[in-house]
């Protein structure tokens, strides 16, 4: 009885520690898929055979694939519609692995994990499982066939444009670009807005180029080192030379604020503001760096002044308890400057985060731009 158990165990360890890797054919052709290359879900329509070109089951699959160690990965489809899935070793013999909803098409000969498909409506879409069944994308993509052969793979995401992104589960270049072509392994070629950007990859960073070379002189410096240390996401490399939201000004300091104290803030709260649920938002305001405009209102897409900006630098910095000095700092337009807003002014004046223009003007009701908000973040640190 014991010695049965314990083969029993050996069996299925030996199973599921090698699922990974397919072809259509086995390397020494003991198993053969047929099916029809114009469908991409299918339901009980596969037949498999083997080496002697005998039917492997007593009927039809609803999907199959063959593994890298020569056994067969077979899906059952069943009334709740999700697929059971069993390995079938050449001896025929047949180990249940898991119960699942998502419709695996095919391997990765690289990383094993598992190309998913779904039909909705009259589109296909792809998705991504580990060897481990774990979702490392949902079914998100738009079905591209033979995709994720290469590590990267340009794809149009659900409701999105084009990005670029890893079988790793990792996003390259951010879902956000009408069209993107490969240039050469690291460089893209990307549309958005009838404009052409050409954005590189290099140590994992991704760099709109195009992008850099339109900012002036004085910004281009502070915003490739932002750009590096992952603060600056490729929807704001997009926009640098515009006005910053509140949203965005927020996600930028939560980028810095993670990156400078090595820990990631949770967000289990439900969004006080009935207009956002931007993540980054609920981190700066569980912080108390930033409030809203109200009890219940954040605008998270209005522009934010210059300030605004003070002060919610003069949050952020004492919650990372710096010594803050408030010595008064006189500018020309100080009848401009809002009573709520001095205090900040001189404490981010006095540590050379923020200060006014050459002429001795802070100009307070003007909007931050991209840029401006990057060069002071960086400014915070390098404190």
């Amino acid at each position: 009885m014991y010695k049965s158990i314990f083969l029993g165990i050996l069996f299925s360890i030996f199973f599921l520690f090698n699922i990974y890797a397919s072809t259509s054919t086995s390397k020494d052709g003991f198993f053969k898929i047929e099916k029809n290359d114009d469908e991409i879900i299918y339901i009980e329509k596969i037949n498999v055979l083997d080496i002697n070109n005998k039917k492997v089951g007593a009927k039809s699959w609803s999907s199959a694939v063959i593994l890298n160690n020569g056994n067969l990965l077979v899906g059952e489809y069943k009334p709740d519609k999700t697929y059971d899935y069993y390995e079938i070793n050449k001896k025929s013999e047949k180990q249940f692995i898991v119960n699942s909803q998502y419709y695996i098409e095919s391997i990765n000969d690289k990383t094993g994990n598992f190309i998913t498909v779904k039909r909705e409506n009259d589109n296909y879409y792809m998705g991504v499982l580990d060897k481990e069944f774990n979702v490392v994308y949902d079914d998100i993509f738009l079905y591209k066939k033979d995709a994720f052969l290469q590590d990267n793979e340009i794809l149009k995401v659900k409701n999105k444009n084009y990005g670029v992104f890893s079988i790793y589960g990792i996003t390259i270049i951010e879902p956000l670009f009408d069209s993107i072509e490969i240039v050469n392994k690291n460089t893209y070629e990307a549309i958005f807005n009838d404009n052409k950007y050409i954005i590189k990859i290099q140590n994992g960073v991704t760099t709109n180029e195009t992008a850099i070379l339109n900012i002036p002189k004085w910004a281009k410096e502070t915003t490739i080192e932002a750009i590096n240390l992952g603060f600056i996401s490729d929807f704001l490399q997009l926009k640098l030379n515009e006005n910053i939201t509140r949203a965005e000004f927020c996600e930028i300091l939560i980028n810095l604020y993670e990156h400078k104290t090595g820990f990631k803030i949770d967000v289990d709260e439900k969004s006080p503001f009935i207009d956002t649920n931007d993540i980054f938002v609920l981190k700066a305001y569980n912080l108390g760096i930033v409030s809203g405009i109200s009890k219940n209102r954040f605008e998270p897409n209005s522009y934010i002044t210059r300030e605004q900006a003070s002060v919610i630098l003069n949050n952020f910095l004492k919650n990372l308890e710096y010594n803050l000095n408030y010595k008064k700092i006189y500018y020309n337009d100080e009848k401009n400057i809002s009573s709520w807003a001095r205090e900040s002014i001189n404490s981010v004046g006095n540590l050379g985060i923020m200060n006014g223009d050459t002429k001795g003007y802070f100009n307070p009701k003007n909007n931050y731009k991209v840029i401006e908000a990057i060069s002071t973040i960086i400014r915070v640190y390098n404190l």
